[in-house]
Formats: C-alpha cells, structure tokens, sequence
C-alpha cells in the first residue's frame, strides 16, 4: 500500500491535490472572518443572491456608517442580517481603516479566544440591516456553489462565522477540482501548472470567498485544453479538430469572460491549435470570428449594464465611467502615458505580489523569498520537467508572440479596467490594480522561457523546486499568523 501511495505521488496533478488540501484547509481556518481581499463585499453579494437578489439595493443617507458627509449621497447597499454587519464591523479593526486624511484606528491582533467568541454569534435573520458597500459587477455565474450552500445554511440559521467558512471550504474545493483538471488534461509542462497552481497565493485565493479561484482555474484549464489540441496535433498529424473540441473550448472562454471580461484576449490561444488541424484556413478564420463576436456582444452588453445600474450611486473611490471611457478615446497620448508611468512604478510589486499576498497587503514575506521562488520557475522552463514529452514539444516561437501578446493585452485591459473604474491617486497613477490578476497568465509567462531542447541540470529542479514551495508556504502561513494573532 506504501508504494501505491508512493507511485500516486508520483503524478504531479495528486501532489497538487495534497499540497492544496492541506495548505488550503489550514489557510480557510487559520485566516480571521473578513479578512480576505473583500471578503465582506462578496460575502454580502452572495447573501443577495440566495434571496433573489440579482443586482443591489440603494439607500441614500448623510453617512456610510463609518464618515459623514455634508450632504446626502446614494449608496449601493445589501439587505443582510444584523448579525453579519456586526461580526465585519468587529474584523475591520484588525485592519488599519484610512480615511481622506487620517488614520481613523490602528490596525489590531486577535486571540484564539476571540474567534470562539464571534462564533457564538447567532445569525438571528429576522433582524436585519442594510449594509452599505460597494457590490463587485459580477453575476450569480461566479457564486454557484457558495449561493447554493448560503440558501442552505441560511434555511438551518447556521451562525454568520460558520458561514464564512464553510463558504471558503466552497473556494477552496471547487479551485481544487479545477487546478486537478488543469493538471491533468495538460500533456505537457504539468509542472510549470503545478507550481502556480500550489503558490502561497494561489491557495490564499482558494481559501477565502471571491471569484479570483474560479477565474485562475477555468484560465488554467483553458490553456491547458489548448497545449491538449496542440499535442493531439504532434501526436497525429492526420488528425483534424472536432465540433466538440471547438464547443469546449468557446465554453471556456466564454465563461472566463463572463466571469471577468479582462481575460477576453485569452481568446488568442485559438491560434496556438495548429491550422492544420482545421480542414480550411477559412473555416479556422470564420470559427474564430464567431467566438470572437459572441464574447464580445457579451462583455459590450454587461459593460453597458455594468455602467447604467451603478449611474447615480456614490463611490468612494470611483469617478464617471461613460466620462473615462470617453476621455481614453479623446486622449489617447495622456492615457498611454499614464499607463507606462503606472507600470514603471508598481510593476515590480505587482510581479511579487502575482504569488504572494494577504489580507489589505499591508504585510507579505520577504521579497528574496518571492523572488526565488520565481528563480526557481523560470529555471524549471528553461530546463525542461521531467515529462518527456516536454523534449518533443518545443514551443516555437509563434506561439511565444501569441503567449506575449495576450500577456500583455490582460495587463493593459486589466489596468484600462481599473482606470474607467477607480480614480487616480495622488501621484496620477492608475490604482486597484492587483498582482493577482496576472496569475491567470503566470503560465504563458513562463511558457516564454521555454527551451526544452537544452539538456537538463544534474540537480533535479523539480525535487528543489517542490521542497522550496513547502518552505515558502511555511514562511507565509507563520507571516499570516504572526501578523493577525496575539502570539
């Protein structure tokens, strides 16, 4: 039986699964409630959707609850148990809250004690608030199981830190099935998935209630399902792509764009898949143009919608969207450049904190951990892992351009996003741009490195490389730690 398990171990998709399933269960309990990357706001969107609620209340009031104003705004709100907006009322005091001008409290520590205590908390759902926040533009396409399990635990009055993590437990295991998948159907460059797919961030992600998993895993399987066409192409070269094929790979894209529409130029892996697998080159073009026009009806229309239910209402951070979007057209020079300056500013940090990153990111490990973790990887790319079928898949140069391409049109799509989104901050650079949102593409990153050809190190990469991610983890779970619990 040892050698069984032994030989399972063997396949990088279960190591995953194991390194995911014990890093991810430790983080869901270890992290306080609330404390994810706007946890509260999904949390709240989510309890929206299991009373039928498909977009957002509105309140128009002199305060949010927290500053008051000179005169009345409208907010979006949630209708939601009182008990919920006390329990995030009391987790927002382990952060620093910063208003217009002044540190309003420092940021404080918890106890073991204090989470029992917030767990005797009952949910007492007849008494209910409404909670002004500012609703992520998702649909109930990016909450299915969470909404399922709220619509549950909310029948059975399940008490609100409860729900905070059984909610998480949904994260983390539908990002665990998807990364397997990923892991698996890929025939090639498993480890380079691996690694990613095991990142103190990745499983941060997995084990907190957003929609960061669901888009890293489809984006994971999607160009996995790619490098699959490519590989069934070398394999065989009679072979021609199936209306299947075609239909999986469209229900990929279209549902990684309808759960965030800036991973849309993802839809450039289409010309990885060799044309010779399509019987015409017209076929293969016509193909592609009908994806295209289907995913992009979609991101115009909810954009539009997007734009429209949210005209009217008070953010603290957002300016006119329809006025940004005009302006980037009108001003095209000036908006490139903002672009660039962001990029020359923050891009570094963006890069570490695309693998690590916790709570407001008000605190993360040492960067030298960071960036050899990073080492590592590149050096796995560039070396080869231990598929061999890694040596007769050489990546060529084609397919870098297209991997660099739509790298660097999510980079930009994302940071135009954030633009008509937030304002600028003080110095005019673009911000609410986050290293998490370059994970989806980490890959074809690294893919970029490719060169299988040359021959292997005599240290094996893979064995350091897995030993260094446990180290890794280790050092960001004792920094979560140490940083929220009195110790």
């Amino acid at each position: 039986m040892y050698t069984r398990f032994l030989q399972m171990l063997k396949r990088p998709e279960n190591i995953f699964l194991f390194f995911c399933l014990l890093g991810g269960l430790l983080l869901v309990f270890i992290n306080p409630p609330f404390q994810g990357f706007d946890e509260t706001e999904h949390f709240y969107k989510i309890y929206g959707f299991s009373q039928g609620t498909l977009n957002y209340k509105k309140i128009t009031s002199y305060t949010d609850g927290t500053l008051l104003f000179e005169k009345p705004k409208t907010f979006t709100a949630q209708i939601v148990p009182l008990s919920i907006v006390q329990l995030a009322a009391q987790s927002k005091l382990l952060n620093p809250y910063i208003g217009p001008d002044r540190i309003i409290h420092a940021p404080q520590k918890i106890s073991i004690k204090n989470v029992q205590e917030l767990a005797k908390i009952p949910l007492n759902k007849q008494y209910k608030t409404i909670a002004i926040h500012m609703i992520p533009s998702y649909t109930v396409f990016s909450y299915l199981p969470h909404t399922f399990a709220m619509i549950i635990m909310n029948s059975f009055d399940v008490p609100p830190v409860f729900m905070i993590f059984i909610l998480r437990l949904c994260s983390l295991f539908l990002y665990t099935g998807l990364m397997y998948i990923a892991i698996k159907i890929t025939p090639v460059k498993k480890n380079i998935f691996l690694f990613f797919a095991i990142a103190p961030l990745s499983l941060y992600i997995a084990s907190i209630i957003n929609t960061d998993h669901l888009v890293a895993g489809v984006a994971f399987i999607l160009t996995a399902y790619t490098l699959k066409l490519k590989n069934d192409y070398v394999s065989d070269r009679a072979k021609r792509i199936s209306i299947k094929e075609l239909l999986i790979f469209f229900a990929l894209i279209f549902f990684l764009c309808v759960c965030k529409f800036a991973y849309f130029p993802m839809i450039l892996l289409y010309f990885a898949i060799p044309k010779n697998c399509f019987e015409s080159n017209k076929k293969r073009v016509f193909t592609f143009i009908l994806i295209f026009l289907a995913c992009s009806l979609w991101i115009t229309g909810f954009v539009a919608y997007t734009i429209q239910i949210f005209s009217g209402t008070f953010s603290y951070y957002c300016h006119n969207a329809l006025r940004a979007i005009v302006s980037i057209f009108q001003h095209p020079t000036g908006f490139i450049c903002c672009l660039l300056k962001t990029t020359a500013v923050d891009f570094i940090e963006y890069i570490q904190r695309a693998v690590s990153d916790f709570g407001v990111s008000d605190t993360n490990v040492n960067p030298l951990i960071i960036w050899g973790y990073f080492a590592l990887l590149i050096a796995n790319a560039v070396f080869g892992d231990k598929n061999a079928k890694d040596t007769e898949y050489n990546l060529d140069l084609q397919n870098k351009i297209i991997f660099a391409v739509i790298i660097v049109l999510v980079y930009i799509l994302a940071l135009t996003a954030d633009y008509i989104t937030f304002t600028l901050d003080g110095s005019g650079l673009i911000a609410g741009f986050k290293g998490r949102y370059l994970l989806p593409v980490l890959p074809l990153f690294l893919f970029l490195f490719d060169n299988s050809r040359l021959k292997p190190l005599k240290i094996n990469l893979y064995t350091v490389t897995m030993v260094y991610s446990l180290i890794f983890m280790l050092c960001f779970i004792f920094t979560l730690i140490n940083r929220y619990y009195l110790i």
